[in-house]
């Protein structure tokens, strides 16, 4: 049987990296099933080989960003290709895997090493997929002005290009969550309406209730618990949505702000839907979270209480979830404060400030 020329495979690599740079998941994921088998039969080439996996791994990372799912990743062994382009993506794709993971430092300085190489890659798409990239991981630091500054860079990008409207969208998600942490919610509505509509526009239904779970949050950090329920109940109408791991970021969200209304009984209706389907399939950090949440609103203030925060914050630092334990951290202290035990408020609140200076020593880009 003839060997099949590499280059016919890296043209067939490069049909599948233009899907996923269009953030088209149905096409990546046929390109994948393609591609993968014809590997065999092609003449060896490294160059050809190492762009293959680190396409295979931007793959699993949109498969994540878009339909929510998990992936584990190696490093494969014939990963010693030598041309800056191919030392620019490993950066990238191995800090995108090691942001996905938590590993946040790690993360920045694989993120500074492809950065080392951007000036060598011709294509603004790509640039702007970097900035995006660091804008989010700063995002999700807390870290909200760098943040705002990459993501600019993306936004500008993606609104020249007009095949990119996927790409665009989740950008301004990333510029909303920004101006949601620093108190401009109406800056913050105006790029998730833009977002919305070009996800409608598009008919991804998937995303569209990735959007409806960003409405939910900024409701809720601005302090409208009402609106906020409503808009993540209707992102959890999504079967898709609901059977992906975003289930457990919206539903979490809403347990947490139906219990900031006192509807307790809903609260602790969907508390146990979630424990019931953690039985089966176990998340370690919504079961946490959410039990965190119980103890603080449906079990009251008292020393047994303290103890079992206690011990799920210290489950959240293990995973490295600094966002959720400072967030976590400032509820619990506000609800022992309201029990008038202040000790226990002062141990939380001391917690956050912990977590505030951790992230702040992070290195910046």
């Amino acid at each position: 049987m003839n060997k099949i020329a590499p280059a016919e495979i890296a043209n067939m690599l490069n049909d599948w990296y233009l899907a996923i740079k269009k953030h088209e998941v149905e096409e990546s994921a046929r390109f994948f099933e393609e591609v993968k088998p014809l590997l065999d039969d092609m003449e060896e080439d490294q160059e050809v080989l190492a762009y293959f996996s680190l396409l295979e791994l931007r793959h699993k990372v949109l498969l994540h960003e878009a339909r929510g799912q998990g992936f584990q990743h190696e490093e494969p062994s014939h990963m010693n290709a030598t041309s800056d382009m191919l030392k620019y993506y490993f950066f990238l794709f191995e800090g995108m895997y090691e942001a996905y993971k938590n590993n946040y430092d790690i993360a920045i300085g694989l993120y500074k090493d492809a950065e080392q190489y951007l000036d060598n890659i011709p294509d603004p798409i790509e640039k702007a997929e970097f900035h995006l990239k660091v804008g989010k991981l700063y995002y999700k630091l807390g870290q909200n002005i760098v943040s705002l500054n990459h993501t600019r860079q993306a936004v500008k990008t993606f609104r020249e290009e007009t095949d990119y409207k996927k790409k665009l969208a989740s950008a301004l998600i990333t510029m909303s969550g920004n101006f949601t942490e620093i108190g401009q919610f109406e800056e913050a509505e105006t790029y998730l309406d833009e977002a919305i509509r070009i996800t409608r526009e598009l008919e991804d239904h998937f995303f569209e209730a990735q959007l409806l779970h960003n409405f939910g949050l900024l409701h809720a950090q601005s302090g409208k618990s009402e609106e906020a329920v409503s808009k993540l109940e209707e992102a959890l109408q999504n079967e898709e949505y609901a059977r992906s791991a975003y289930y457990y970021h919206s539903v979490y969200l809403l347990i947490r702000e139906l219990f900031k209304i006192n509807k307790k009984d809903q609260a602790l209706c969907y508390y146990q839907e979630v424990k019931e389907k953690l039985a089966a399939e176990p998340n370690r950090i919504c079961e946490a979270k959410i039990d965190i949440l119980y103890a603080i609103y449906a079990k009251g203030g008292h020393a047994e209480t303290f103890h079992l925060c206690k011990q799920h914050m210290d489950d959240l630092m293990s995973e490295k979830e600094y966002d959720s334990v400072r967030e976590l951290s400032i509820l619990a202290g506000e609800r022992y404060r309201e029990y008038e035990l202040y000790k226990e408020a002062a141990h939380f609140f001391y917690e956050a400030l912990q977590i505030e200076e951790l992230i702040k020593r992070t290195e910046v880009i």
